[in-house]
Formats: structure tokens, C-alpha cells, sequence
């Protein structure tokens, strides 16, 4: 998927914003991690993370804050930005490199390298 847009993002304007989608699942343990990105390979960066799957995380707001952890994120820092937003959650059915294999794996649908 392959958006452009000439508007707002973050605050600042934007012109000729070339911005790529992409979408993986990860068979995780005991679930299925599935991540869907879209990525601005001009800064190398993410620009907006959805995660979902059969998991069980918990407290409630784990995936919210991976997402928001993720937001703006470099490509090159998903891995640390996985492990800094899962710090003392408690997963059951998947592990912490399945989240970041499914949002790496997302990134290389929409076309980029890691």
C-alpha cells in the first residue's frame, strides 16, 4: 500500500510524504502476534504501529503503550523500543522477540530493509 499526502503529521508540515504499508503475522508460542505498519522509509522511520493476535498481556494497556512506544519510532530501534515497552508486563502465549519479529517482518511487506 502506498499512500502520499501533502498535510500535517506530528505537528509539522509535510510535503510529498511517501508513506508505505505493511502487515505480517508472527506464530508466536501459544498465539499469533499480528502487526500492521506504516513506515516513512525517507526518515526511516515508523510512523504508526496496530498490534493484535491471540495473546494474553497483561496489565491491560501493554499493547496500547508498544504502539504508542512505537510511534515515530527509527526502524533500527524496534527492537529496543519492543523490550522497553513490554518492561514487567506479563505475556502468556508469546514472547518479546515475537512482537519485534512481527513489526520487523511488517516493515519488510511494506518494502524496506532491516
Amino acid at each position: 500500500m502506498l499512500i502520499t499526502a501533502e498535510e500535517c503529521l506530528f505537528g509539522e508540515p509535510l510535503v510529498n510524504l511517501v508513506l508505505c504499508g505493511g502487515e505480517a503475522v508472527k506464530r508466536a508460542g501459544k498465539g499469533v502476534v499480528r502487526a500492521k505498519v506504516l513506515v516513512d522509509f525517507e526518515s526511516g522511520r515508523i510512523v504508526e504501529a496496530l498490534v493484535s493476535g491471540d495473546f494474553i498481556a497483561y496489565p491491560e494497556d501493554t499493547v496500547w503503550r508498544l504502539e504508542a512506544f512505537l510511534k515515530g519510532a527509527p526502524i533500527s530501534e524496534v527492537p529496543a523500543r519492543v523490550t522497553a515497552a513490554l518492561e514487567g508486563a506479563r505475556l502468556v502465549g508469546c514472547t518479546l522477540s515475537d512482537f519485534a519479529d512481527a513489526i520487523l517482518d511488517a516493515v519488510k511487506k511494506a518494502g524496506g530493509t532491516v
